[in-house]
């Protein structure tokens, strides 16, 4: 094994054929270094002429279980180079209740089998919980989610639901019940036709705030300064409060909240020339 080769060196030199994007090769280098000869369980969905597989024991060396999973029971021809092949529909999750009662948890889950929307999210939803801290979920050819081979566009995508992910990550600190799905994700990154998944339980609490109890300046706050009516209640609310009724001061104070809503509803249709 030559530590120093990189993922499009061991591909071009693999004796079996393997399809994969030009892009795919640098995101390889930098998602799977850190895993490289270590003791990890890697699991491929999409095997075909056994290419990928080769490459993966290749560049993670020796202490790798490499496990391939196809929907074509020919695949099994690969248990003969050394690899644990199973057979089955990877949309069906009584085919994942049974693999991992057999392999366990896996560290690296790779999807690259049939594309469709339907296959990439039911197996994201059978696999997650069995993936290890540290362990990632790496689905390929995501550019399927706007094929219309493939029944897209959908509101029911695979990259609309990763967007539905990527909205729980963010409302951590508002939600009080958090999804099973985004108690385990700390971590998602787009790349051209890829999303990657980082999986670590710890790393995925949701975050508080931190005071470093440092001298306090009482710093005024300008994210509505340029609003002529936010500066007319500011003024009434801050110079004329002890001259107000407080019940009409009260009162202010109740709909402020609202109000900023509003005006922060208002501005946020000005980003809408960017959304297209």
């Amino acid at each position: 094994m030559n530590k120093k080769k990189n993922f499009l060196e061991i591909f071009k030199k693999v004796k079996f054929r393997s399809l994969k994007h030009s892009n795919y090769f640098d995101i390889y280098d930098e998602i799977f270094e850190k895993y490289r000869n270590k003791k990890i369980t890697l699991v491929e969905i999409g095997v075909t002429n056994g290419g990928s597989l080769m490459m993966w024991r290749e560049y993670f060396g020796d202490n790798a279980n490499i496990v391939g999973i196809d929907f074509n029971p020919s695949a099994k021809k690969w248990e003969d180079h050394g690899f644990k092949i199973f057979i089955g529909d990877q949309s069906d999750p009584s085919f994942w209740n049974n693999f991992f009662l057999e392999i366990g948890k896996i560290d690296i889950l790779i999807d690259d089998g049939g594309h469709t929307n339907q296959q990439q999210i039911a197996t994201f939803n059978s696999c997650y919980q069995n993936i290890n801290d540290n362990g990632i979920i790496f689905v390929e050819d995501t550019h399927c989610s706007y094929l219309k081979e493939f029944g897209n566009p959908s509101k029911y995508s695979f990259i609309n639901f990763c967007y539905s992910l990527v909205d729980g990550i963010n409302k951590k600190k508002i939600n009080k019940k958090i999804s099973p799905y985004i108690a385990k994700i700390y971590k998602i990154q787009f790349y051209q036709s890829v999303v990657v998944f980082f999986f670590d339980k710890n790393r995925a609490q949701a975050s508080y705030s931190v005071d470093n109890e440092g001298i306090v300046m009482n710093a005024e706050d300008y994210r509505l300064k340029d609003t002529k009516i936010f500066n007319i209640i500011e003024f009434i609310k801050n110079r004329f409060r002890r001259f107000i009724n407080i019940k009409i001061y009260n009162l202010i104070k109740k709909i402020y909240p609202i109000f900023k809503f509003l005006v922060f509803k208002i501005k946020n249709n000005k980003n809408k020339k960017y959304f297209k």
